[in-house]
């Protein structure tokens, strides 16, 4: 274990945009030590050894943890053997379309709920960090909606929401569902961002944000057209985990991949004005 002051819990650290979050970290950040979340410990391992090539002197800085977000007890025996206390926690992990909104929802908001839950209680108060990995198809998915009071829930959530539960249960009541399209996968980062900001209004010792890491090069949107790396879609993440401005503004916020401010209700497009509404 190195003397890094910094612990921060990557989930899906093995590839893709998490790989490269974690990489970053360790490139930029001299007193950042990032434990990689992996559901396959010998994919974890491999992600792991080309890291430290990649960012010589690393080996200290950096451990894998087998962590399956879907799975209750997966998450459960990955929080036993956690060490110290973390800065901060990346919920990276997710699953991309094609899937059952049962299948996709557990995962990709789920998920987040149980690493955040199993994890918490070990993040520094104040100031321990949480980034929650969302989408573009959060606000898209949104704006699509008819008028009515899903919509308004999802467009602003701390007006309409009293706390995560409620959040739940819409989410529970998608799970019947039995399309395929990318409705499940838009649902589940609109989730996602309406979680961030009731979570981050009730628990005040900690900066918790969401972001789009941008249209990136990756398993989910292969074949989509997407040609970003995925060492672009880790810029808006890490600004959010390390940076001293955002810890001076106000938690709770979704941001866009160009780390500005971006709204619930509706895409914006990077470089745009910032969204300064509620």
């Amino acid at each position: 274990m190195s003397k890094a002051s910094k612990k921060v819990l990557v989930t899906g650290g093995n590839k893709g945009i998490g790989k490269a979050i974690c990489q970053a970290l360790l490139e930029k950040y001299p007193d950042v030590h990032v434990i990689l979340g992996s559901r396959d410990l010998s994919r974890g391992e491999a992600a792991s050894k080309d890291i430290c090539a990649a960012v010589p002197g690393s080996e200290s800085r950096l451990d894998v943890m087998e962590i399956d977000v879907s799975s209750d007890a997966s998450v459960e025996s990955a929080e036993s053997s956690m060490e110290g206390q973390l800065y901060g926690i990346v919920n990276n992990a997710g699953i991309g379309f094609g899937n059952t909104f049962k299948e996709t929802v557990n995962t990709n908001y789920f998920g987040m709920r149980r690493v955040n839950k199993a994890f918490s209680k070990y993040l520094q108060r104040p100031g321990g960090r949480i980034v929650n990995i969302a989408s573009a198809s959060g606000p898209m998915f949104v704006n699509g909606l008819q008028s009515g009071d899903l919509k308004d829930k999802l467009s602003y959530p701390k007006s309409n929401f009293d706390d995560e539960k409620e959040i739940d249960t819409i989410a529970e009541s998608f799970f019947d569902q039995l399309d395929y399209g990318n409705d499940a996968y838009g649902l589940s980062k609109a989730l996602v961002n309406a979680y961030t900001a009731i979570h981050a209004e009730k628990e005040t010792d900690f900066i918790i944000n969401s972001c789009t890491p941008g249209f990136i090069d990756t398993d989910i949107t292969r074949g989509m057209g997407a040609s970003n790396p995925p060492s672009k879609g880790a810029v808006c993440p890490v600004h959010l985990l390390m940076s001293d401005e955002i810890g001076q503004q106000p938690t709770g916020w979704f941001y866009g991949s160009d780390a500005v401010r971006s709204p619930l209700h509706c895409y914006r497009d990077p470089g745009s004005p910032a969204y300064d509404g509620p």
